[in-house]
Formats: structure tokens, C-alpha cells, sequence
């Protein structure tokens, strides 16, 4: 018996030893051997002052950077906030005139030096001082160190008052009063009207003025941020309107600067008011890559539904279109008619209870086919209703898109912060691919590749999928999914668990040794052998993870 056991065992090898000898004469097999790529040497320094500690603010403006070989030095955490705690404005202050110095430009939150983070901005209390000690930094950095270009960022306040006990009750009210703020100027509706000076008779006379101050304050610093660009203190400003609607202080604000910056010739492609928030600081990596004078990067726009480019997305004050014009403006962009000659393919999705399963398969064969052509494809992927079945992706799955062969995929939060994301990841493969020979393609290959994965398990899994039931779990535990407490640990544990449970099926067993090629004098051939993977939570809340993917790539050797 152990005889027969051992000719068995040999017939098998001797099997299995002919199919790969004749597999390999005719190209059919090939190894791959583990390499450990390193960072090559940064074409541009940049000092970036975040908006925020989140992820979205600090982490993806380094990783888009990083696709461009372009180095983002940010300050310690412990100067920065931590979800309601507000970050070391004065530390904060002495890390950027120590680190522009070593840099090349800087990109700044306005809202970090004044308020400590963007939280802090919200909730309307004095920062004078502040205010001023950041335009007189500016100012001095800008006289000390005149070659290092200075980008500045700050935000219009939302239509939402902030989030605290104190004011949880009148939020309701409060939206409906800042709505008729601009409703009774443009419409003079007398119902509106009495509707407003009821409102004004139930609230709180210290929570309007604080409101109006909140306004008030925010409209001066833009003023004086706005001589900074004239006298060429800074090299560009973004404005971005916080969460909002078609009706709104907010709107009011944004009128009055966009007609500060007509009249004045000097502010002109300099200026941006824009929709958005979080994604600000990245935008502005556009804005540093652009040539002065150079040729915009044609873009050519594909809404996947006849009423999507007119949908006012939910906290947008307008249409997505509007949004992705504004985008593709501060990135040296512009839309073109002509897909065959555009640089790359927007596709902009957004879902809603209303897409039908047949169109969005549709969509997702052209964008197959777009891929098969080897055009450079960025996608958009919205719900309006934040339902994962009303997204794109599915269909993508279903019609075997190579998913992996994106320059883009953003699908989180509004749809403000999805289109700059994945504009900015654009602009920053292109930017990169046109990189010298001395540049690393592998190594930016390898970051837009682990930006695309982190997006998909994050921007829809967690978001779409998970985050829904995990708060309804708490929930039912009496547990705030916005105030943790003793229970983060345990949510953390399990959000861990989850993700690497369904990486796996989501990306890993998807991607695994996908060839690519790489334009290096020997044209070598790397396919992605494994991955490394890591989630936690940045702030005491589930609205964000802070979620790592890294690609472990092989070189392919094939018989010669």
C-alpha cells in the first residue's frame, strides 16, 4: 500500500511538472519576486497647515502629493485639534514660519491659525488677535522668504449652527431663519416675511447675534485676505462654502465675493470661491502644479444620467454642474466636447431612487470599453439618498471593469469633496506620468493604486455599507455614534475586524496579480502580490476612519 502510494505520488509530479514546462514554452506562466520600492527625491517641498486632523485634510493631500513625487510636511498632532478640542493656534503659528523655510510653497488653513481647526471656526466666539497674528505671519513670511509661494484657504461659514447641548434644540429654527435671510431680500414674500419676525421673537437674541457676529467676522478676514492676493502676499486663495442649500446666509457671502473679485482684475485666476470643505487643502495641490500661462488640462465630462449635471446634491447650494466647473478651475482645467482628444474622462454618478439598474450597467461598459482604449478614466460615484445600491460601483463589479486600471475614484461625504478629490487625483497622475526619467513610476503607480483601494473600502463600504448598521448597533447599546466614550476601543476593535474581513473581497481577490506595465527603460512587469491593512478611528465618532491600504508589488520575470 505504501508503494502504490509513492507511484501515485509520482505520476502526480511528474503531471504537474510537464503542464508547467509546456505553460512555460509557450509564455504562459511567469514568477514574481518581492521588491521594496523607495521614495524617490521629492520635486517639490510643501508645508501644509490642515483644516482639520481628519484624514480627508491631513492624509489625502499627502498620498495625491505623493503621486506627483511632491513631499507634504504636516505639524506634529498633538499642535493640531482633536475633534472638539481646538489646536495650539500659537504653536501652530511658529511651526509654519520654521517649516516654510524649508519648502518650496505652503498650503494654508486660515481657519487652523485663527480658530484652531474648523470646528472651532463654527462656533462664533472672538479670535481678534488671532486674526491678526495670522495676516501679519503671512505678511512676514511672505517679505522673509518671497520665493516660497503661499496658499491660503478659508471657509464660509455653513448654514447649520454648531453642534453643542446648547444649541441642539434651536438648530431646526436656526436653518429656517438663515434660509429667510436671503428668501425675504430677493423674493420680498410677505408670508416670509412674518414667518421671519416670528422666528426672530422665538429664538434667542444672543444665538442670532452670535450667528451675524459669526458672519460679520468671517467677511472681514476675507477682506483682508483678499489685499493679501492684490499686493502678492499670496500666490492664490480658495474660498469654500461650508455645508448649505439653495437659500442662505452663505449664499449672500458668496455673492458679495464674487463680486469683490470681478471688480478687481488682480484677484482673477487667483481667487476661488467654491462648494466644499473638507477638500479644499487638496484642491490647492492644482492650483501649485499649474504652469502660469500653461495649457489647461482638457477635460471631458460624462454625466451618466440626462438630470444629473442640473441635481442639487443634498448640502450643495447648487448644481453638481456649477461644482464641477469650480473644481476643474482651481486644478488649471477645463471642459472639453471632444472625448477623443480630452486628457482624461470625468464620469460624474449620481444615483438616486430613481436610476435604473439597465443604465448604470450601460455606463459601466462604456466605461469599460473607455478603458480598454486606453483613455484615463476618473469617476465621480454619488447617491443622493447615500445608498449603496444607487451607486455605480456594483455595476462596474458585475461588468468585470478593471477597477485597479482608474486615475480616480471619490464617492465620500458631499458631493462637493467626492469631484475635487478625485479632480486633484487626476491632475496628480497626469502630473506625475509626465514626471522626468529620473522620477519613480513604480513607486507613483503604487500610491495612486492604494489611494483607489482605500476609496472603495472607505468611500463605500464603510460609508454606504457598514457605517449604517454599525450606528444602529450603538444606537440600540445607548450608545452616540458622534460621542463614543468608553466604547470607542470596542468600535474600533470591530470596525478593524470588519474592514479586514471585506477587503479582501471587495479589492484584494479582485486585484491580485494584475499585471501592469510600467514606462521604465526595461519595461518592467509588476503585478500586486498582497497587501497591508489598518483602520481606526481618528476622531471619538464612526463619520470617519482613518483607513491604510498598501500594495505589496512583485516584479513579473516571463521566459525570454
Amino acid at each position: 500500500m505504501i508503494r502504490r502510494f509513492f507511484v501515485h505520488l509520482g505520476l502526480i509530479f511528474v503531471f504537474f511538472s510537464a503542464t508547467w514546462y509546456i505553460l512555460f514554452q509557450f509564455d504562459l506562466v511567469h514568477t514574481a519576486t518581492p521588491v521594496e520600492p523607495k521614495p524617490p527625491s521629492p520635486r517639490l517641498a510643501i508645508a501644509l497647515l490642515p483644516l482639520d486632523s481628519r484624514p480627508p485634510c491631513t492624509d489625502y493631500v499627502r498620498q495625491l502629493a505623493a503621486m506627483a513625487e511632491i513631499q507634504v510636511s504636516l505639524p506634529s498632532r498633538d499642535m493640531l485639534d482633536n475633534y472638539r478640542q481646538p489646536g495650539d493656534t500659537a504653536r501652530l503659528r511658529s511651526w509654519l514660519l520654521q517649516q516654510a523655510a524649508r519648502s518650496d510653497a505652503a498650503i494654508i488653513s486660515v481657519d487652523m491659525l485663527v480658530h484652531g481647526g474648523l470646528l472651532a471656526s463654527r462656533q462664533g466666539n472672538e479670535h481678534h488677535d488671532d486674526a491678526a497674528a495670522t495676516i501679519a505671519l503671512l505678511r512676514k513670511i511672505h517679505n522673509e522668504l518671497p520665493h516660497v509661494r503661499l496658499y491660503a484657504f478659508n471657509i464660509i461659514p455653513r448654514l447649520f449652527i454648531a453642534d453643542n447641548p446648547l444649541t441642539e434644540k434651536f438648530k431646526p429654527l436656526m436653518s429656517d431663519w438663515a434660509i429667510l435671510q436671503e428668501t425675504t431680500l430677493l423674493f420680498e414674500n410677505p408670508a416670509d416675511m412674518a414667518k421671519l419676525r416670528k422666528l426672530e421673537a422665538e429664538l434667542p437674541p444672543e444665538l442670532i447675534a452670535r450667528y451675524r457676529n459669526l458672519y460679520r467676522s468671517n467677511r472681514q478676514l476675507n477682506s483682508q485676505l483678499l489685499e493679501l492676493v492684490n499686493d502678492g502676499t499670496l500666490a492664490g486663495l480658495v474660498l469654500g462654502q461650508d455645508d448649505s442649500a439653495p437659500f442662505g446666509l452663505g449664499n449672500l457671502e458668496r455673492q458679495w465675493l464674487d463680486a469683490a473679485i470681478r471688480r478687481n482684475p488682480l484677484l482673477q485666476n487667483k481667487v476661488f470661491v467654491t462648494r466644499g470643505t473638507d477638500e479644499v487643502a487638496l484642491s490647492l495641490l492644482g492650483q501649485i502644479i499649474a504652469e502660469p500661462g500653461g495649457a489647461k488640462t482638457r477635460v471631458y465630462v460624462h454625466y451618466t444620467e440626462a438630470t444629473t449635471a442640473e441635481r442639487i446634491m443634498p448640502y450643495m447650494p447648487g448644481p453638481l454642474s456649477r461644482t464641477v466647473t469650480e473644481k476643474l478651475a482651481i486644478g488649471n482645467a477645463s471642459q472639453t466636447g471632444d472625448v477623443s482628444g480630452a486628457d482624461y474622462v470625468l464620469v460624474i454618478h449620481a444615483g438616486s431612487s430613481l436610476s435604473q439598474s439597465t443604465e448604470m450597467d450601460k455606463t459601466a461598459l462604456l466605461v469599460k470599453d473607455w478603458l480598454a482604449s486606453g483613455k484615463q478614466v476618473a469617476l465621480v460615484d454619488l447617491a443622493a439618498d447615500w445608498q449603496a445600491e444607487q451607486t455605480l460601483l456594483p455595476h462596474l463589479q458585475k461588468k468585470d471593469v478593471p477597477l485597479h486600471r482608474l486615475i480616480a475614484y471619490a464617492g465620500w461625504n458631499t458631493s462637493s469633496n467626492s469631484i475635487g478629490t478625485a479632480v486633484t487625483q487626476a491632475a496628480m497622475v497626469l502630473y506625475g506620468n509626465r514626471a522626468s526619467p529620473a522620477g519613480d513610476p513604480l513607486h507613483r503607480d503604487l500610491q495612486r493604486v492604494s489611494f483607489l483601494a482605500e476609496r472603495l473600502a472607505d468611500d463605500w463600504y464603510y460609508q454606504k455599507r457598514f457605517r449604517p448598521v454599525l450606528n444602529t448597533s450603538l444606537q440600540q447599546q445607548n450608545v452616540n455614534p458622534y460621542d463614543l466614550q468608553s466604547a470607542r476601543t470596542k468600535t474600533e476593535q470591530r470596525i478593524s475586524r470588519q474592514m479586514s474581513n471585506a477587503f479582501p473581497v471587495l479589492v484584494e481577490r479582485e486585484w491580485r496579480n494584475d499585471l501592469f506595465l510600467l514606462p521604465t527603460s526595461e519595461q518592467s512587469t509588476y503585478a500586486i502580490a498582497g497587501w497591508r491593512i489598518s483602520a481606526s478611528l481618528p476622531w471619538d465618532r464612526t463619520f470617519e476612519i482613518r483607513f491604510e491600504a498598501t500594495p505589496l508589488p512583485a516584479l513579473v520575470k516571463q521566459r525570454q
